[in-house]
C-alpha cells in the first residue's frame, strides 16, 4: 500500500497556514523536509503512549500496533495507556501538562482539531502545548444505512429531507467525526438532517440495522463486517477518491455534494518543550515503524491507510483540520456542552 497523501485545497491550506503562524504551532519550528536519522539518543527509557479513547477502537488498535513496532526497533518498551473521557480532553490534558517530557506521547485524532471550536475553554492549547510528530493512520468514513431502508444513494437522503421526511443520522457522540460529517452534509446540501448521538462504541448499530435511524457515517473497520453480512448497505465514502477496500462505492462528492471530504485520522504528538533533535528522532522511528509490510497489510484489510505527513507538514495538516471544523461548528451553531 502506498503512503497516504492527504490533499489540501489551496484556499484551505492558506487558511490553515495562517492559523499555524497566528497560533505559533510548535511544528513551525521543525523542518518539513524528509525525516532524517538524527543523533539524538531517544528513547533511553520506556515510553508511555496516551490514548484518550477507550480500548478496542481504531485509535487503540493503531497505538498498540505502532507501539509494538517501535519497541522492536528501539529496544525500549512502549506502553499504551488508555485515558478516555470528556471528549478526549482528559488524556490530551494529561500530556499537555507534561511539557518537556520526551518519553510521553499522545495518539490524538479528529477530536484534537474539533474540540478547539466545540468548547469555549480547553485546559490546554493545541497550538502551543504539543509538537506534531506524524500521521499514523487515516481512513474515510462510510455512509451506511440499514438493508430495509429506502436509501440507495446520497441523493435519496437529500431528496427525502427536502420533501419534509424525517432523516436521522446517528453518531458516536457530539463532536465526533461521524457527527461532523452529518453536519457538513446538512450544511452543503441545505437540508434538515437530525443528529442522533450515541455513547460511542457499537450502541447505534442495532438502530441503524433496524431502521430506527436512517444511517450513520461509520468507520470502515466497524462497518465492513456488517456490509459483508448484508446488514448494512454502503452508500458513499467521505474521501476525495474511492476506497480501495470498497472500489464500487462512490464518494459523497461523486454523489453530487460539492466540497465534501472527511478523513478520520490519528497521529502522534509530543508535549511542547522537547528538543527539535528528539522530535526528528521520534519522526524517524515512527516513519520506519509505519513502513513495516505486516502492519500496513493489517490495516489495509480494514480500509485504513498507514502513514502520511510528518513534523511541520503534519502540523500544517492539523491546522487545516482545525480551521475547517471550526468553520463548520460556527456555521452550524454546535456547542460541546449542549
Amino acid at each position: 500500500m502506498n503512503e497516504t497523501r492527504i490533499a489540501i485545497s489551496s484556499p484551505a491550506r492558506r487558511a490553515g497556514l495562517r492559523r499555524l503562524a497566528a497560533l505559533g504551532l510548535a511544528a513551525a519550528l521543525l523542518p518539513a523536509a524528509a525525516v532524517a536519522a538524527p543523533a539524538a539518543n531517544w528513547p533511553s527509557k520506556p515510553v508511555r503512549v496516551v490514548v484518550p479513547y477507550a480500548p478496542g477502537g481504531i485509535a487503540d488498535i493503531a497505538a498498540r500496533s505502532v507501539a509494538q513496532k517501535l519497541a522492536e526497533q528501539t529496544g525500549q518498551p512502549f506502553v499504551v495507556e488508555n485515558k478516555p473521557g470528556a471528549d478526549t480532553r482528559i488524556g490530551t490534558e494529561f500530556v499537555a501538562r507534561a511539557a518537556g517530557d520526551d518519553h510521553l506521547l499522545l495518539l490524538a485524532g479528529g477530536g484534537f482539531a474539533v474540540n478547539n471550536a466545540l468548547f469555549d475553554k480547553l485546559p490546554y492549547d493545541t497550538a502551543k502545548d504539543f509538537v506534531p510528530i506524524g500521521l499514523v493512520v487515516s481512513n474515510p468514513l462510510l455512509l451506511v444505512t440499514g438493508a430495509n431502508q429506502p436509501y440507495a444513494k446520497v441523493s435519496d437522503f437529500v431528496d427525502a429531507a427536502r420533501a419534509g421526511k424525517p432523516v436521522t443520522l446517528a453518531s458516536g457522540g457530539r463532536g465526533t467525526l461521524s457527527h461532523m460529517s452529518m453536519e457538513l452534509l446538512a450544511s452543503n446540501t441545505q437540508v434538515p438532517i437530525t443528529h442522533v448521538p450515541y455513547k460511542g462504541g457499537s450502541a447505534h448499530t442495532a438502530d441503524v440495522v433496524s431502521g430506527l435511524v436512517s444511517g450513520i457515517f461509520e468507520n470502515p473497520s466497524s462497518a465492513l463486517p456488517l456490509v459483508r453480512s448484508g446488514k448494512y448497505v454502503p452508500i458513499a465514502v467521505t474521501s476525495s477518491k474511492r476506497s480501495a477496500a470498497l472500489p464500487d462505492v462512490p464518494t459523497v462528492a461523486e454523489s453530487g455534494v460539492s466540497d465534501f471530504e472527511v478523513i478520520n485520522w490519528f497521529g502522534l504528538f509530543a508535549p511542547a518543550g522537547i528538543s527539535g533533535e528528539v522530535a526528528q528522532r521520534m519522526a524517524h522511528e515512527l516513519k520506519q515503524a509505519l513502513s513495516a509490510p505486516d502492519l500496513r497489510q493489517r490495516f489495509a484489510n480494514d480500509g485504513v491507510d498507514v502513514g502520511g505527513p510528518m513534523l511541520a507538514d503534519f502540523g500544517a495538516f492539523v491546522a487545516d483540520e482545525t480551521a475547517k471544523w471550526g468553520d463548520i461548528v460556527q456555521r452550524r451553531g454546535i456547542r460541546g456542552d449542549q
